[in-house]
């Protein structure tokens, strides 16, 4: 049997010297090691054997009105987060397991119906003076807090773990001080595994962005090939893999075009992220001494950025999205504003209990908490009993 202590002996021969190793990460508090897992691998397990985890299958991330076998959730985009994360993090030596628990644990506080209903229960909470609602903050709060799974609150998972979830996004104002070691001062994570994912987020939300709008034709092909970074892409693919993307595209069989085109995009932007990277790293640096952010697009940001923009003008402008965008927001309106007049009536009793001891944070906790399905059969129910 391959022990722990074999395991971080392996680590500190395979990665590179400015890996994160797991033998010396700090839990919040502290758990008995265990036998054949790193503290990395046991963050991972305890994430996916999690309720949070779980909710993510139903919690859609466009909220669209079609509803489908093949329609992207929290959960999938999480999974797609992981796996491009961990291909970045293999060919720069990196901490595998902390990316890929970072990976898995970055969404779960993610309220249903997408950022919009995100940004509608940050609204209403800040109306009433209780401070902030960010996704990522919650995710922590969820995993260090609220998960209910030992005879201690939370997961107990480690610092660079919970520091790469809060930093996949740059939005973590007015944080509640959940613990020593997260580096508040710093708008980056300062472990390079943390700041892997969160560009790896960024690919895989712009990709699948593109796949869900081009599989339920809110927008063409052609109105992607169009811009400038796909000029970028052939000019990439000549030049590293002699192959000519676009007469591979006009030559391809037109069912697979599509996932022709996002196939490849994923690759260049992968491929870049690496060699930039690559540069961008020193042999001296070392976890949390990294002074800035090293994994990123130096080349390419500002294009990438401005065809993330450019999707998000085409797409999120169209009527259905903006449609079932108001529906999202009246719905955690409504579930919010009932909750909050008749609480003892209509939150669950052990959430009324938490209601009375912790006020109106327990609200957005139960709300976030649910699964667009939830959500909508409580909106529902509300509506018919009031």
């Amino acid at each position: 049997m391959i022990k722990r202590k074999d395991l971080e002996q392996k680590e500190k021969n395979d990665l590179k010297p400015y890996a994160c190793f797991s033998y010396n990460a700090k839990r919040v508090d502290s758990v008995k090691q265990h036998p054949i897992r790193t503290k990395f691998q046991r963050d991972r397990d305890r994430i996916i054997h999690s309720k949070s985890f779980r909710r993510m299958e139903y919690k859609t991330q466009v909220y669209l009105t079609q509803t489908g076998d093949h329609l992207r959730t929290r959960l999938t985009h999480s999974l797609e987060v992981s796996q491009i994360a961990r291909t970045i993090a293999t060919q720069l030596g990196l901490n595998i397991d902390l990316v890929e628990a970072i990976s898995l644990g970055h969404d779960v506080g993610h309220t249903p119906f997408g950022h919009v209903a995100e940004r509608k229960l940050n609204k209403l909470l800040n109306e009433d003076n209780v401070g902030d609602f960010k996704h990522n903050i919650q995710s922590v709060r969820i995993l260090n807090c609220l998960e209910k799974k030992y005879s201690y609150k939370g997961l107990r998972l480690t610092i660079p773990l919970l520091e790469g979830i809060l930093k996949h996004t740059d939005k973590y104002a007015n944080l509640p001080k959940f613990c020593e070691g997260l580096y508040l001062d710093k708008d980056f994570s300062v472990t390079l595994e943390g700041q892997v994912v969160a560009v790896a987020d960024e690919i895989a939300q712009i990709t699948h962005d593109m796949d869900d709008f081009l599989r339920y034709k809110i927008v063409s092909l052609n109105d992607f090939l169009d811009h400038e970074l796909f000029e970028n892409l052939q000019k990439y693919f000549i030049e590293k893999r002699n192959m000519n993307f676009t007469k591979k595209i006009e030559n391809c069989n037109k069912d697979l075009m599509k996932e022709t085109v996002i196939k490849h995009l994923v690759d260049y932007l992968v491929s870049k992220l690496i060699e930039d990277a690559e540069e961008n790293l020193e042999d001296d640096i070392r976890a949390y001494e990294i002074d800035k952010e090293y994994i990123k697009l130096n080349k390419i940001e500002k294009l990438v950025n401005d065809f993330h923009k450019y999707i998000n003008k085409k797409c999120f402008n169209d009527f259905r999205i903006k449609e079932m965008d108001r529906r999202g927001e009246k719905i955690v309106e409504v579930l919010y504003e009932y909750y909050k007049e008749y609480p003892k009536d209509t939150l669950p009793k052990s959430t009324y209990e938490l209601y009375e001891e912790n006020g109106i944070r327990t609200i957005a906790d139960y709300i976030s908490g649910m699964t667009d399905r939830y959500a909508i059969e409580e909106y529902d129910s509300l509506i018919e009993l009031f």
